[in-house]
Order: C-alpha cells, then structure tokens, then sequence
C-alpha cells in the first residue's frame, strides 16, 4: 500500500515537526516540500559549482563567499540554521580557520608579492637544557596535579614560559648540537593567502550544502524514491532497515546519556582520559539495546512475512511525487553549474575588471 504526499497528511494532522536524519524539520519550510531527488541533485551540481571556485590557479573568493550564503539561506529555508549555529558552529569555524592555516603552510609558495616570511626551523637540533622548556614543563605539571587537566596547563605553560623568557631571557645550557635535514621557513604570499581564504569558504559551503540534505530529508523519503526507481525489493528492504536501526541507535545514544548526566556523570571535574573512559563505557549498553533491538525487528519482519525469497509483501511506503518546484529547482541549479563550466565564470575576476 502507498502513501502518496504523505507529508501533507502529516501536516493535516497538525503536525508542526517532522524527524530527519540529524534534527526534525519543521513541515512548513520550502526545502521540507522538495522532492529528495530534487534536493539530492541541487547539493551535487552546487558542489561541483563550489570545487569550480576553489581551483588553485584561478581562485574566486567572492563566488565561494556567494555560494557559502547560498548555502546559508538554504538552511534558513529549511528552519535549521539556529540549530546548526548552536550546534556546529564551535567545530566548523575552527576547522575551517585550521584549513586555511594548513594550506599556507605546507603549500608551496605561489606568484604574487611575499607577505611575510617565518622561519621555522634553521637545520641544528641542540641537545640541552633552556629555561623556556622548564618553565613550560613545570606549569604543565603543576597544572595536572592540581586540576587533573592538561590541555590548559599547556596553554598556561606555554603563555607563562614565553612571557618570562620575553622580560628576561632564554638562558640555555647546549650539550650537543648536530644537523637534521634543510632549514624550513613559512613563505606567505598574496596569491596563497587569497587561495587559502578561498577553499575555507568553499568547504565551508560544501558542509553546510552536506548538512543541509542531512537535516531537511528523512529515511522514509529515500524508500519512497527507491521504489520509484524500481529497485529490487530486496534492496530497498535492506536500506530501509539500515537506516531505521541508525535512527533507532542515534535514540538510544542519547536516551543512554541522558540516563548518565541523570546519575551525576558530570558533576565532578574529569581529565580527558576519564572523559574518554565515559564515553567507551556507553558501548556496553548500547551494543545490548542494539543486539535487542536487531532480534526485534527480526522476529517482526519474519512475523509479517517478510522473506527474501517469498513473494513480496504489502508494504507501506511514502512517495511523493516530483511537482512544479521541483523541476524548477532542478533546472536552476543545472543552468547554474553548466553556466559556471561553459563559461568559466569568475565572479572576482569581474568585480576587478569593473573597477
């Protein structure tokens, strides 16, 4: 049996939310209305519109900055973007800042004018003793057994060690020296720096747009679209309990933690090993419920006649039919990337030639 624009009864049933794969989408957004082809084909031709912008040799930091806000309002559209701010901002932010870093870094230096030059490393490896390490050392051990954390003891350490040695010195005792591999200097140049700021944009955009089909699709859409393609039912039977057994463990995830902060796992100060050791110790009830869960669904599937060599059963599935917005999704996001590829679009290039 077939559900066909079963969202819409949903919403008839006054319905506000309905559950995605990462969040719950509320029903009303535009993106909720769009057909998961739709969505799926939108996030791949605007990747590939994304990986046009981020070319080392011809960078276009303005059309990766556009295609990040294009990204951005999508997830405006689809109600989520609160909740990924409140969520993922705190990772991707420095993830992103860490990429740039990286590609200045370890790339080699382009054309355009140098910037700055930093040398890293002047080929001598001493052996000794200096009092910047025992500073930073002694901090960091203090730290740990005072407040049984590390990270911010290396920090402090590290800040403390660099202020001192600033005022007075680094007096050092060298009991060997030899020589290791080629002095290595950081050379930054104009043209890397523009490249750098430009694939951070540009894989921001291609998070966000990954993060965008996660959080506006649910798994009942992707059984609908199987069948529509007319895949094996034994195919579709498979991903369809995949995806619900996902659903089910991301449930019992938090149901589980939730029960711990509920026993006070976090009341008292942890290091990051004990934090780690929390975090293995939930692998124990969730292998069970999962192990439980599994002969469940099992012994239900089996119950309902479900056989991979039987006839096939009746089944109840979603599909929803491509309309009027779908094809105008898909044809806007195909005019854009064949534009940006026929033409070699750059948008920077052009506001330079304007000025």
């Amino acid at each position: 049996m077939t559900q066909v624009g079963g969202a819409l009864d949903v919403q008839r049933r006054g319905k506000r939310w309905v559950r995605s794969f990462l969040f719950a989408v509320p029903i009303h957004s535009p993106l909720a209305r769009l057909h998961l082809i739709s969505k799926l084909f939108a996030v791949l031709t605007l990747s590939g519109v994304v990986m046009h912008t981020i070319r080392t040799r011809h960078p276009d930091p303005l059309g990766a900055l556009a295609m990040l806000l294009l990204a951005l309002l999508g997830l405006y559209l689809g109600g989520v973007l609160r909740w990924v701010f409140r969520s993922y901002l705190l990772v991707i932010f420095p993830a992103l800042v860490g990429m740039a870093l990286v590609w200045v870094i370890f790339s080699p230096a382009l054309d355009g004018e140098v910037l700055m030059r930093v040398p890293v490393y002047s080929g001598m490896v001493s052996v000794g003793l200096a009092l910047r390490w025992g500073l930073l050392i002694g901090w960091a051990a203090g730290w740990y057994l005072w407040r049984k954390g590390l990270f911010w003891g290396l920090v402090g350490g590290l800040a403390f060690s660099i202020l001192v040695t600033t005022l007075i010195g680094n007096p050092a005792l060298t009991l060997a020296q030899f020589r290791v591999f080629h002095p290595l200097q950081i050379t930054v140049t104009e043209q890397n720096l523009i490249v750098a700021v430009t694939k951070a944009l540009g894989y921001g955009a291609m998070m966000l747009l990954s993060l965008l089909l996660l959080m506006t699709s649910r798994d009942v859409e992707i059984i609908g679209v199987m069948r529509q393609l007319r895949l094996p039912y034994v195919v579709s039977f498979f991903v369809a309990t995949m995806l619900r057994s996902l659903s089910m463990a991301l449930l019992d995830y938090r149901t589980i933690r939730q029960a711990q902060i509920a026993r006070g796992i976090g009341l008292r100060r942890k290091n990051v090993l004990q934090v780690i050791a929390d975090l293995a110790s939930m692998a124990v009830p969730l292998t069970a419920t999962m192990l439980r869960r599994s002969s469940e669904v099992g012994d239900a599937a089996l119950i309902r006649g479900f056989s991979v060599h039987g006839p096939q059963p009746t089944e109840f599935h979603e599909v929803q039919l491509l309309t009027g917005i779908d094809w105008l999704a898909i044809g806007g996001c195909a005019a854009l990337f064949v534009g940006v590829l026929a033409f070699r679009v750059n948008l920077t290039g052009w506001v330079g030639a304007m000025r």
